[in-house]
């Protein structure tokens, strides 16, 4: 089997078993690739009860014979302390049950103080397993990043857990026999440790779900009527993301003339203190709350309907929301990231803003207005990206590296 030990929580409902409808889309998508190579996948995770899922969460089962085995362990909510003194021990042994039949176990790190999947790597290590080792966003740069104007005692807080994170994922990549590393951030401070380093961006669309040119170019041929562009942003609302800074940049650029307004796509934490600042601002005419959508062919023809997609991030972040974008030919407009960066480098469907001058990314969100052919090139790039970037090629790929690592291992 594929041993997938990881924090991503299972949700427990008496008998019933549920992930996310994310995290289930992606498992498939493992699972597909694999071509039946490792027999089931197998997933070993905390556990939550249901009614501790969020509600911008939708949760679902698997069925019986999916080929996905779901195996519930210790609380995910339990404090740090409870977790070294009490639920370690149980983890570990969780782990342990499962280790003889696993050809491979497929972990990363996430958390200092839980190191829950690292727990995984390091029992699969040393029991001869060989392993695939994942990080998906450079989390020693995002804490950094947020803890920048932090008063003192946090700022050292933050330094200690990134020096203990970064040598804890050093460890990982090194005895890892395929590390996955998401971003060039990530392989810039890792990729020298590693054994065997590849770049994999984990997107959820297929190939077929990809929008159609005419879709996009009916959209296209409104451009010249001089409408409001829409922009779009389409995840969680919590702070980091930056959608409140999203809001006051649309809001300068109207000041400035633009004709633009606001879509935002999801929930989260965040949503009463946006609507706040949304009525603050007298907003109700550009600024718009369309709620949660799930995710599927679906939700990508409504993203069609939008010009570009807007990514305000207060700190390093990999969204996969970018390549959804792709996917409904809707290019990228964000701050000046690592991430967003190099997306438009290599992609070129991109506007790159500067975070640190809100006036200069509203001027540029007014020439976007004045100047709309930038866009249709723009949105041309962003569908031939998503033709790259589709989870059917980049699973295919994946599935090559893991083959390989396997067979060397």
């Amino acid at each position: 089997m594929y041993l997938v030990t990881i924090h991503v929580p299972i949700y427990v409902q008496g008998e019933r078993r549920l992930v996310t409808t994310e995290w289930r889309r992606s498992l498939e998508l493992l699972r597909d690739s694999f071509e039946g190579r490792f027999g089931d996948i197998v997933v070993l995770a905390p556990s939550l009860d249901v009614s501790d899922a969020t509600p911008e969460q939708s949760l679902e089962s698997l069925p019986e014979d999916s080929g996905i085995q779901l195996i519930a362990s210790f609380p995910r909510n339990c404090r740090a302390r409870q977790f070294w003194t009490r639920y370690r021990k149980q983890w570990i042994a969780d782990i342990r049950e499962q280790l003889p039949l696993a050809e491979v176990v497929h972990s990363g790190f996430c958390d200092v103080y839980k190191p829950i999947n690292f727990t995984g790597h390091i029992e699969a290590v040393r029991a001869g397993k060989a392993t695939v080792f994942v990080q998906d966003t450079d989390q020693v740069l995002q804490q950094r990043e947020l803890s920048r104007h932090a008063p003192l005692g946090d700022r050292l807080r933050a330094s200690a857990y990134c020096t203990i994170f970064e040598r804890s994922v050093r460890h990982g990549v090194a005895h890892a026999d395929l590390s996955l590393l998401k971003g060039r951030a990530l392989h810039a401070r890792y990729g020298r440790y590693a054994r065997n380093a590849k770049d994999f961006e984990d997107t959820s669309y297929l190939s077929s779900e990809i929008v159609g040119d005419a879709l996009v170019e009916a959209r296209l041929a409104t451009l010249d009527s001089r409408r409001p562009l829409r922009f779009v942003y389409c995840g969680r609302f919590e702070k980091r993301k930056g959608v409140a800074t999203s809001i006051e940049l649309v809001h300068r650029a109207r000041r400035a003339g633009a004709q633009v307004e606001l879509h935002l796509i999801g929930d989260g934490p965040e949503h009463d203190a946006l609507q706040s600042i949304g009525n603050r601002l007298d907003a109700g005419g550009w600024l718009h709350f369309l709620g949660k959508r799930t995710y599927g062919p679906s939700l990508l023809e409504e993203l069609a309907q939008y010009d570009a997609l807007l990514f305000t991030p207060l700190a390093e972040d990999t969204p996969r929301m970018i390549y959804d974008g792709y996917a409904a030919g809707l290019p990228l407009i964000g701050f000046d990231i690592d991430y967003v960066r190099r997306c438009s480098e290599r992609d070129r469907a991109a506007v790159v803003l500067p975070a640190q001058d809100l006036e200069q990314s509203a001027n540029a969100l007014l020439a976007l207005t004045e100047k709309r052919e930038h866009l249709r090139q723009l949105s041309g790039a962003a569908l031939a990206a998503a033709r790259v970037h589709a989870a059917d090629s980049w699973y295919r790929r994946r599935a090559e590296w893991t083959f390989e690592a396997v067979d060397r291992h």
